[in-house]
Parts: structure tokens; sequence; C-alpha cells
């Protein structure tokens, strides 16, 4: 029980994993709750059921296991993960000033890391890959304290939810395809005089729910692609870069 409730409590599950898979199934939701008369009402029971049930659990994992098998595929498109590639001394995205900085932190701060140097870098990538994978997993166990690093928590719940958005997309476009379809057949139908479906008029409520599920679907088509992710990454590879400052503040205090 305890598992469920830290779904709906927890700021990363709800915002993260549980948010994602909510939205993509969002136009499903609201046809019910205007098509059908009684689901309103009814609405609190089932869901306050599902919940209980593990209903919360399941979209949670949903959310976040797809999410998580993509994305090592993600990563390899933009060539590395953003707060590993940023350490790189090939990449520019980072002020050689700024990137030294850390750089220096990392070697003093971590025990035996070595960072290779532009040389080592161009001679063996891989085995300065490494290091920089290594110093970065260690920043992401000093920086678990979601009340002294409240930003980049902040960025980590956007780029999880975006991830996790991203990922389901097949399963959004063929809910929307499927609800589209179905909406476009009663409409069809209702206007030859609702021959099978027993429905002779199309309220506000179907355009509605046609509108906003056809606004859904080209959301995900446009908007919601691997440079939208891409963004939202790189913003918390650079926060997490940037705890480095505050650690070696702490160091020094």
């Amino acid at each position: 029980m305890s598992s469920y409730l830290s779904s709906l409590f927890d700021p990363y599950d709800r915002k993260a994993r549980l948010a994602p898979a909510l939205f993509c199934a969002l136009p499903l939701i609201i046809s019910s709750v205007l098509l059908i008369p009684k689901v309103g009402a009814i609405w609190s029971a089932v869901g306050g059921l599902a919940l209980y049930c593990g209903g919360a659990m399941f979209m949670t994992q949903a959310g976040r296991d797809r999410g998580k098998v993509l994305e090592p595929g993600l990563f390899e498109s933009w060539g590395g993960k953003p707060s590993v590639a940023m350490l790189r001394h090939s990449d520019s995205r980072l002020t050689n000033v700024t990137k030294e900085r850390y750089r220096n932190f990392l070697v003093r701060a971590v025990p035996g890391l070595k960072l290779a140097s532009a040389e080592d870098e161009r001679r063996d990538p891989r085995l300065a890959e490494e290091g920089y994978e290594s110093a970065t997993s260690w920043l992401l166990t000093q920086t678990r304290d979601r009340a002294r690093f409240a930003l980049l928590f902040r960025e980590n719940i956007n780029y999880g939810f975006r991830r996790n958005v991203w990922a389901l997309k097949p399963w959004a476009l063929a809910l929307d395809a499927v609800a589209i379809t179905c909406l476009v057949f009663v409409v069809l139908d209702s206007w030859t005089g609702g021959v099978l479906t027993n429905i002779e008029s199309i309220g506000v409520e179907w355009w509605a729910s046609l509108v906003w599920t056809a606004m859904h679907g080209l959301f995900y088509v446009f908007k919601v692609k691997n440079d939208w992710v891409h963004l939202a990454a790189e913003a918390y590879a650079r926060q997490l870069l940037a705890a480095c400052d505050a650690l070696d503040r702490g160091r020094g205090d």
C-alpha cells in the first residue's frame, strides 16, 4: 500500500512518471467524461478503486519503464549522455574556464579519479569516457538532497517527464487514432440518421472530444520529438555539473 501512495505523493513519481502516462490517456479520459452521462458521477469511485488496486503503480511503471528502455538510444543519438559529454575537451557547450573548474573539483573530490587530458581523450576516447562517467555517477550520489539541490531536482523532473512522454508517443498516437476514428464514425452516422449507433444528434461534447483528441495527436506529432527531450536533458546536465561549485563551497566550510 505504501508503494501505491508513493506514486501519488512523491513529487518525482507523480510528475515525471505518473503524469506522462495520464497525459498519454487524457483524450480517452476526457471523452469518457464528456460522452458517457453517468461516468462523471462514478469517476471518483472507480478511480479511487483503481488507484487502491495498483492503478497508480501500474501507470507509474508504464511511464518509467518504456522511458528507461529507450533512453540509451536517445543518448546515442545525442552523441552521449549530456552530463558526460559536457566534460569532454572536444565539447563546446561549457566555456573552457567553467569546464576546467568542474574538472579540477572532481579530481580533488573523487578518490582515485583521473580525468583524461585533451591528448589522452583523442588517443583513447573510450577510456576518457569511463572517467567522465565515473565523475558524473559520483555527482549523482552527492546531490540526492532535494532541498539543497532544488533546481537540479526540478530539472530532473522536467527531463523525466519529457523523456517518458516521448517514450509513450506510439501508445498515445494509437489511442488518438482509435478515438478519432470512433468519433468521426459516430458523427458521420448521425448525419445519416443514426442507422448504426442510434444517435440522432451530435452535441457540443462530441465536437469538443474530437477537437481535443486531434490537438492532442498534433502535439505529439509536431512537438514531442527527440530535440524536445534533448533540451530538458541538457538543462538537467548543466545543473548537475553546476553542483560542483556548491559541493566545493561545502567542502571549504
